[in-house]
């Protein structure tokens, strides 16, 4: 396998050669993102890409999102015992992010969501093979009798009988849909927590959208007035990327990777290769020498921040940058998890201060991040195998304007 860090190559090979590595396909079997078959990876796409259109589907879930969003506002309170506890926020998001998939793009009910979110997640970072047949079956057959939009789709493709296909996609779906959208939400804040001023700007922007939106029901066509969030959602997606590994190929014809002296070396049909994040979005050449610091005022291209619109449809990628990888393979949620993760920040922003608990704050940077299948804040509390291998501990506070619920 040849992994590349050209940031020239990395965007021109992904672009070009759409071929998965099999290597999910043991976990995820002929789901949408392990599929190596090009031909029926493009049939799946063009049958799921409707699901994560912004004006037929996604602006209609908005209203269940917000509900579940302000619902969160005193679960956070009740658990951190009324602020006099420090939480694992981790937890916390990994929670709320796999309700607001379940309820919205899968339209599940609240009982079962309720019922089987923690043991579906679990299923994943600590599987139990006793229970996990029990547990895909019943996420099959909710899956069933549900009408959301993911939901419909995996039922309609049914017809091609292809059970690895069916069961495939209700996993990865349930799991890339929520990990990776918690995982940052919980980056975001852990440098929040590490940023006050930046903090205290967001909130600003935060207060200032409440006040104008007053009771209206809030459209995707409002989330445009936050522009200094997508500022800072984009730098901790260039930071601390969730898919750190990027996306592994398999080349479809000879082609080359840039060498020494910038030497075009030739690369054969049929190789492997890796192009990961982490490398390029950490590259000082590319982002200059505070590459390592959390700044969401940082120079990033037009393109990366959807051309000043502040929130869009199309994929935020450039050379050095591509938190979602490269089109036409690249992550079908993205639309989804944009307005979710704004969402979520709206009303926890609205309500709550956030800051590092004692215990994180003495935590050695070497060994804070996770990297596994994605990547997640290391569990510092982590002191058996009992525990969780993720978490981030901080203190809420409770804001004088508090006024939501």
């Amino acid at each position: 396998i040849i992994i590349v860090n050209n940031p020239d190559d990395a965007e021109r090979l992904a672009n070009k050669h759409i071929k998965k590595v099999g290597n999910l396909k043991p976990f995820f079997s002929d789901s949408i993102i392990s599929i190596t078959n090009v031909k029926y990876w493009s049939e799946q796409r063009k049958d799921f890409q409707p699901a994560f259109s912004i004006p037929n589907k996604l602006e209609k879930i908005i209203p269940i999102s917000c509900e579940r969003a302000l619902s969160c506002i005193e679960t956070l309170w009740e658990i951190s015992n009324e602020g006099k506890d420090f939480i694992d926020i981790n937890e916390f998001l990994l929670n709320e992010t796999h309700a607001q998939l379940q309820l919205t793009m899968f339209g599940f009910s609240k009982n079962f969501e309720k019922e089987n979110n923690k043991t579906i997640r679990n299923m994943f970072y600590k599987p139990d093979s006793k229970h996990v047949n029990t547990i895909i079956k019943n996420l099959t057959n909710e899956i069933k009798s549900s009408n959301g939009p993911i939901s419909e789709i995996i039922n309609k493709r049914r017809e091609n009988k292809n059970k690895k296909e069916e069961i495939g996609n209700g996993l990865i779906f349930s799991y890339a849909g929520h990990d990776t959208t918690g995982n940052t939400l919980t980056f975001l804040i852990y440098e929040l927590c590490r940023n006050q001023n930046y903090q205290t700007i967001l909130q600003e922007e935060v207060d200032k959208f409440w006040i104008v939106q007053d009771e209206k029901p809030i459209t995707y066509k409002d989330l445009k007035r936050l522009p200094f969030m997508t500022r800072c959602i984009m730098e901790t997606l260039r930071l601390w990327p969730a898919l750190a590994n990027g996306t592994f190929r398999e080349l479809e014809e000879d082609d080359y990777v840039t060498g020494k002296n910038n030497e075009n070396v030739e690369v054969l049909k049929g190789t492997y290769i890796q192009i990961p994040n982490w490398f390029r979005h950490r590259n000082p050449e590319l982002w200059g020498a505070d590459v390592n610091e959390f700044n969401p005022n940082r120079n990033f291209l037009d393109e990366e921040l959807w051309d000043g619109t502040v929130i869009n449809s199309y994929n935020p990628s450039t050379h050095r940058f591509s938190p979602f990888t490269y089109v036409p393979r690249d992550c079908i949620g993205k639309n989804f998890s944009q307005i979710e993760m704004r969402i979520i920040l709206l009303h926890l922003l609205q309500s709550y201060n956030f800051e590092l608990a004692d215990l994180q704050k003495n935590q050695n940077d070497e060994y804070f991040i996770y990297n596994k299948f994605t990547m997640g804040p290391r569990n510092v509390n982590n002191k058996s195998i009992k525990e969780s291998d993720l978490g981030l501990y901080v203190k809420v506070n409770r804001r004088s304007i508090y006024s939501k619920l």
